[in-house]
């Protein structure tokens, strides 16, 4: 029997994502992936500006950028206005156009690098847990055997082996709409390199990767929406939707893949079961709408990492662990919910859905309402619920200067908390220095409170003034000092 701290189920971005910060963060863990290989066909291909600073907090940002398109100026759907990423305060002010089998790559890479291990071509076959720990009967080769860990996560998908063996429950809805998909050659691309259209017919969206060479080509066209989505799509219906709501003929070629999928939303009634988790779309299919089922997996796996490695590593505050599923369950079901009405925005013809986005669109002239509305897609105004710990509790923290000329999201990259101040460094956080390193922001930033606690995964646990406060708010979230 081979004994892991973590084993993972499933080695799409989500479970890579925990198995590469867990490994950097010195846990033991291995992926189980049921697939030899990679697969090339993926719908999800788009990083936003909080997935990407999440993921720059782990210092992987670099490698993103030199394999991704930057994006600051995505289309709405008529020729005229644009979003504009740079209204907001982020490092990233763009989204980030990447393949998904190229995310993968990369988290791979960063997984094994810090010493996880992949296992491809394995699949579950029973699981079975008790208070000490897990044990998973897995199948390769045609030969069994069992690993045991003290966690186990599902990360393995739409339909889930681990949330199966479970028994939980899904909350689901089905849409009756179809649409069509491909990565493909443009001969006639548009004028403008990221384009999108909405007309009666219905939609067209062209998004280049990298290399300018093949396009995204996203459609939704309401006179073929009823095609059931097992019948294969071809080059030519691909063609014909396109012309029919673009009005000009983009001519697709050499398609790397091409797909037909109905749409579904659906969300598991619990994330954790004793010492399995559930994660990623095993936890939560969303629409593929606004592009958050990647963002909302990336984000699930950076929220458990660090109460994972803090409940291995002994100094876990009691109910640390269940945190996860009181802040990630809500926050899909929001995300859920903003999806579903983006969906039937997108592809209703009703009268009164087109007036809406004649509507929305005028609204995004105001850079008010369209910066609003750009935080909420970028992940930026996601918070979880922390009322009492302060006003800024539960909001994400932004990427302040520090005194010394370094920034706030550098110092996370260590993996513990963060405790910034103005003026002298409290006295009271020396008790916690192996789990909160302390740092002064730059005096000119009088924008937060004098003392600011922030998590492993860039939220704030607690902010105020009061030394005593802060003191309860470390117990709270770093567990009892060490001695």
């Amino acid at each position: 029997m081979i004994s892991r701290r973590v084993l993972i189920v499933g080695a799409g971005p989500t479970g890579l994502a925990l198995a590469a910060a867990l490994a950097q963060g010195g846990i033991r863990c291995a992926v189980i992936e049921r697939r030899r290989e990679r697969a090339a066909m993926s719908r999800a291909f788009t990083l936003e500006p909080r997935t990407m600073e999440l993921l720059s907090m782990r210092g992987w940002m670099d490698d993103f950028l030199a394999r991704g398109r930057v994006c600051p100026h995505p289309p709405l759907g008529d020729d005229h206005v644009r979003l504009d990423y740079g209204l907001l305060d982020t490092p990233f002010p763009f989204s980030l156009t990447i393949p998904q089998c190229d995310t993968e790559t990369l988290l791979e890479k960063f997984a094994v690098n810090e010493g996880a291990s992949v296992l491809r071509g394995t699949q579950v076959v029973a699981l079975r847990q008790d208070e000490h720990g897990v044990e998973l009967t897995l199948r390769a080769e045609d030969q069994e055997y069992v690993e045991r860990a003290d966690f186990v996560v599902g990360c393995d998908g739409v339909d889930s082996t681990i949330r199966t063996a479970l028994g939980v429950g899904v909350d689901s809805r089905e849409y009756d709409a179809s649409s069509i998909m491909a990565d493909a050659k443009l001969r006639r691309p548009p004028d403008r390199a990221e384009y999108a259209r909405i007309t009666r017919r219905g939609m067209v969206a062209v998004f280049p990767f990298q290399d300018d060479e093949i396009y995204r080509v996203i459609v939704f066209d309401r006179e073929r929406m009823q095609v059931p989505a097992e019948l294969p799509l071809t080059l030519e219906e691909l063609t014909a939707s396109c012309s029919a709501i673009l009005g000009f003929d983009i001519e697709p070629h050499d398609p790397r893949w091409m797909t037909r999928f109905r749409s579904s939303q659906r969300q598991a009634e619990r994330y954790r079961v004793g010492r399995v988790l559930l994660a990623g779309d095993a936890a939560h299919t969303q629409l593929p709408s606004g592009g958050q089922g990647l963002q909302t997996g990336i984000q699930d796996a950076m929220n458990l990492e660090w109460k994972l490695r803090a409940e291995l590593a002994g100094w876990a505050p009691p109910g640390l662990l269940d945190t996860y599923e009181s802040e990630r369950h809500p926050m899909a079901t929001e995300i859920l919910r903003k999806t579903d009405m983006s969906f039937r925005f997108q592809t209703s013809d009703s009268f009164g859905a087109r007036l809406i986005r004649a509507l929305v669109i005028q609204m995004m002239r105001f850079r008010a309402l369209q910066r609003m509305n750009l935080e909420h897609l970028s992940g930026l105004a996601l918070s979880y619920p922390a009322a009492a710990d302060g006003r800024w509790a539960g909001r994400r923290m932004p990427d302040r200067l520090l005194a010394t000329g370094g920034r706030v999201h550098e110092l996370l990259r260590g993996g513990r908390f963060a405790l910034l101040h103005r003026g002298p460094a409290p006295d009271v956080a020396a008790a916690w220095a192996n789990r909160a390193v302390v740092a002064e922001v730059a005096a000119g930033d009088r924008r937060w409170p004098s003392l600011v606690l922030v998590r492993p995964d860039g939220y704030v646990a607690w902010s105020g003034t009061d030394p005593d406060g802060l003191r309860n708010a470390l117990q709270r979230w770093c567990g009892i000092p060490s001695a």
